[in-house]
């Protein structure tokens, strides 16, 4: 029954039909608390194999997401930690530390909510690209506060995570244009007009990197190159649970067929789900620390996760 779940679970990890880094991460523990509870006396030596590999299975199923990687790494880490002998304290160790992750990520969304709403200001335009929980939290927390402003995003090709993040701030009241993804540095530039021109830029991110450079969703550079030469403030919002430490990560290449389903025979089509912010673009992080420059994540991350590799 569990590997009929993992199973489950890896495929809508693997579909983008469970997508962002907390919603991945959050996926992840509930299927291995589920897992603990299904857990039998005399079965401990087999039953700990088979977590370790559903462990290191639902890390393996999206290469750029250190976020899920990290928290699972804690959970393997305190399996070989412990010397359990009974299934009983194995459930304990197993459903305590996934409920203590999940409240980490609901509480540092929380924080990172406050500290990036100080940034938004009545009358801004602001601009977000792609789908980021985190991101829509800061703006949700911003509008709770009585500030108006206008968001502008992208849509997002070729699965159009951008429509998510437009239909979930409009639900809540917050004025949103959307504009084609090659539009995006345009738009930011100065060329658009003072009418158009955006005030702030704020991203998220699926990996913070040791040098402060991050990875995140494919045409994430453009616009930070944009944001650079108009001068235009751009922060990222995300925890530093996401940090890479060892700063080797596998940009994701997913299938020709989301992009373009029936192609033209021998057309080869490339689709890369992500690319690289350098830190020098980024005026700061919004973290659940407060806001920090891009220098300062790694050591802020390892002094208050020493458990990250």
């Amino acid at each position: 029954m569990f590997m009929n779940q993992l199973q489950i679970t890896l495929n809508k990890i693997k579909n983008v039909k469970i997508q962002g880094a907390n919603a991945i991460a959050l996926a992840s523990l509930n299927t291995l608390a589920k897992y603990a509870q299904t857990l039998k006396e005399g079965n401990f030596r087999e039953n700990r194999v088979k977590l370790l590999s559903a462990i290191s299975q639902l890390s393996l199923v999206r290469p750029t997401e250190p976020f899920n990687q990290n928290l699972l790494r804690s959970i393997s880490a305190i399996i070989n930690q412990n010397k359990i002998s009974a299934a009983g304290d194995f459930k304990e160790l197993i459903t305590g530390r996934c409920s203590f992750l999940k409240k980490l990520i609901n509480d540092n969304a929380a924080k990172i909510a406050v500290h990036g709403s100080k940034l938004v200001r009545t009358g801004q335009k602001i601009f977000t690209h792609c789908h980021s929980k985190t991101v829509e939290d800061i703006f949700i927390k911003a509008k709770k506060q009585n500030k108006v402003f206008s968001l502008f995003n992208t849509e997002t090709r070729p699965l159009f995570q951008g429509r998510i993040t437009a239909k979930n701030l409009l639900e809540h009241k917050i004025p949103v244009t959307m504009v084609a993804d090659s539009a995006a540095e345009f738009l930011i530039s100065e060329t658009s007009g003072k009418d158009l021109m955006m005030d702030l830029v704020i991203l998220g991110a699926d990996a913070i990197l040791p040098d402060g450079s991050i990875i995140n969703k494919i045409g994430s550079y453009g616009i930070a190159l944009s944001c650079f030469y108009t001068k235009v403030p751009l922060y990222i919002a995300c925890s530093l649970l996401k940090l890479d430490a060892d700063g080797v990560i596998t940009i994701e290449l997913r299938s020709e067929q989301e992009i373009w389903p029936h192609k033209p025979k021998n057309l080869r089509i490339i689709n890369f789900a992500f690319d690289k912010i350098p830190a020098q673009f980024i005026t700061g992080f919004i973290t659940e620390f407060g806001l920090i420059k891009p220098r300062q994540a790694f050591k802020l991350a390892k002094s208050h996760y020493p458990w990250i590799k």
